[in-house]
């Protein structure tokens, strides 16, 4: 088999026995790999009544089949399963060298089902996974872990931890590889957890098989010249993913002051090109990416003090900055540290934060009520204060924030759910659909959530990307339905291929589709043509989208939190706008083949996918 090793290992924890499986070429050519292989994996095999947190509950690690060919953006790879966060589909998406080394360690998939008698790390090899004694590791962050496990297995092992915010049962515990790089949104750390494993080791030896590898080189330099020259690319590298952040302030784009605002001057400031020398000291990468995105920051005195340490993306930027209105990027370095050893995704965590921050200013939470503790816009040292006893679940107010923003309104009520600004359950990521309107229909009929990683809308909006070869090259303005719903529908498409190939967006933005079949057929002989490549995006986004269906979504949850349908009064070019979600929806719907009364994908839509098992399931 080219690309893929064609075998899936399956780990029932709780009998400690391990079954390897054999995949049909047929498989991976229908489903992709990563989150696409999960899905069908977890649909097939797992018990789909079992509830997140249960032991029947599967939980799937998986590459893409060009993870380890060398592309710029090729070796990430996903874990999957039903979120305890939401109740439904559960994705994280992760970069760093675990993915692939997944591979060399002869697994496509790493799936593990049951419960570990005792708390346990799983060490991976060449064809073999062995369960270890992992009780001296209970309540480390994930930084102690890496170290430790790496002084064990060698610096070269590539290691996923869990930190105490999974173990004490925070809803949105993330997973971390390597401490740079986090599978961060739906709690599937927190998954991890509740099957007794602290981390997973890999180091393996084995070699991929390609369909063409002349043709694989010949198109990886072409793809990195490319990347070369792409200006968002060139941006990302030296100033980071918060590159345009500044520019994205005056466009009424960055959320601030949990979603009531759409203006903070001094977080104009938060954006890459402020802190190119300090506290930056470095730049980190990707397994074979030249982009080198991921910046390394280091803070010698003061308060927020830390050594060399992985500095914040965008989304840590936002969640602890513009939406606290904190404008102290040192604080906001430390709270990321902080968050990244806990372990939990910052932001759900920081979107949490905020909504209790209203609470407590509006006065329905007071510190008497909340052991003392008080949150208030640009007071970041009481959250920096907060983050331990959030990931330890000590005290009320920390108990309640473990279960998201979402669950916390309805459990508090007295009308704090119109400061939610989900979908499904889950926050939104930091940009905001009153300024790029195709940002909310992509957020509302993403598979897991609000998300920005599932679909290319914003790229389309921004214009920093097109495809023409699929009809996605007109003038998309931010706030206008216009073509919306159809473009939506496609980029979901194309997000279900880019999170099963496990290719970050970014370097992905100069790939045309036809290069992407190209690449497909040259690496794992997969036989696509542009047709048959969207065409396995849309199968797995309707089996993705199926599995929440039966996990209990319903067409009610094809919305956006009512925060973001509130208009701003003093943003600087949104001012009063909203999406005009009927309209997006309604083509949306249609062009995604689903059915208008519950967004069910009709039986037509199933059988021309080869989905037509799921028919009965979902009743159409």
């Amino acid at each position: 088999m080219f690309g893929n090793m064609g075998k899936v290992l399956e780990y029932d924890l709780s009998a400690a026995e391990k079954t390897e499986i054999q995949l049909d070429q047929t498989i991976y050519q229908q489903y992709i790999g990563g989150a696409g292989l999960a899905a069908k994996i977890i649909y097939d095999r797992g018990d789909l009544d079992a509830q997140p947190l249960d032991p029947g509950a599967l939980l799937v690690f998986a590459a893409g089949p060009c993870a380890g060919i060398g592309y710029s953006g090729s070796s990430r790879f996903s874990v999957c399963g039903r979120s305890p966060l939401t109740g439904i589909w559960g994705q994280a998406s992760c970069g760093g060298d675990w993915g692939p080394e997944l591979k060399m360690c002869g697994y496509d998939a790493l799936v593990l089902k049951g419960k570990a008698a005792a708390p346990s790390y799983i060490l991976l090899g060449d064809d073999s996974a062995e369960l270890v004694d992992a009780s001296d590791l209970g309540g480390k962050d994930t930084y102690e872990v890496d170290d430790l496990l790496k002084e064990k297995h060698g610096k070269q092992s590539k290691v996923l931890a869990i930190g105490p915010a999974a173990e004490n049962g925070v809803l949105y515990g993330c997973i971390m590889n390597d401490k740079g790089h986090t599978a961060g949104r739906t709690g599937m750390g927190t998954v991890m957890a509740s099957k007794n494993i602290k981390a997973i080791v890999a180091r393996g030896s084995k070699k991929l098989e390609m369909k063409d590898p002349e043709k694989v080189k010949e198109m990886r330099k072409e793809h990195h010249a490319n990347v070369d020259d792409n200006l968002l690319c060139s941006a990302l590298g030296p100033m980071g993913t918060s590159a345009n952040l500044e520019s994205k302030m005056y466009e009424g784009d960055v959320p601030c002051k949990n979603w009531s605002s759409g203006w903070f001057e001094e977080g104009t400031e938060l954006g890459g090109v402020y802190w190119l020398d300090d506290p930056r000291t470095g730049r980190d990468t990707c397994r074979g990416c030249i982009v080198r995105c991921k910046p390394v920051v280091t803070i010698n005195e003061g308060p927020y003090a830390i050594g060399e340490a992985p500095g914040p993306e965008y989304e840590t930027i936002g969640t602890f900055g513009t939406m606290l209105l904190n404008s102290d990027f040192n604080a906001i370095c430390k709270a990321n540290d902080m968050s990244n050893r806990l372990g939990f995704d910052t932001i759900t965590g920081g979107s949490s934060i905020a909504w209790a921050t209203e609470c407590f200013e509006e006065g329905i939470f007071k510190p008497e009520d909340y052991d003392g503790i008080k949150l208030s816009w640009g007071d970041i040292d009481a959250v920096i204060a907060f983050l331990p006893k959030l990931a330890a679940g000590e005290g009320k107010l920390a108990k309640l924030l473990a279960q998201g923003s979402v669950k916390a309104a309805a459990e508090i009520g007295q009308g704090t759910e119109a400061w939610l600004s989900d979908s499904k359950g889950l926050e939104a990521p930091m940009h905001d659909p009153r300024c790029n309107w195709g940002d909310g229909i992509a957020y509302a009929m993403s598979v897991r959530g609000a998300c920005h990683v599932s679909n290319m809308m914003m790229w389309l909006e921004w214009g920093a990307a097109e495809k023409p070869e699929i009809g996605l090259d007109k003038n998309y303005q931010g706030m206008s339905a216009q073509w919306k719903g159809e473009a939506a529908a496609k980029t979901s498409f194309l997000g279900c291929i880019y999170n099963s190939a496990c290719w970050c967006e970014f370097s992905g933005i100069p790939l045309g589709i036809q290069q992407w079949a190209e690449i497909f057929n040259a690496v794992a002989d997969y036989g696509y043509d542009i047709d048959s490549l969207m065409k396995a995006g849309a199968r797995v986004y309707h089996l993705q989208r199926a599995l929440g269906f039966i996990w209990g979504a319903t067409a009610a949850d094809d919305k956006l939190g009512q925060r973001i349908m509130t208009p701003l009064s003093d943003a600087m070019m949104s001012n009063d706008s909203v999406p005009d979600m009927d309209t997006m929806m309604a083509e949306f719907v249609e062009w995604a083949g689903l059915r208008p009364e519950d967004h069910k994908p009709t039986r037509e839509t199933l059988e021309a996918h080869d989905l037509g098992y799921l028919a009965d399931r979902l009743g159409v």
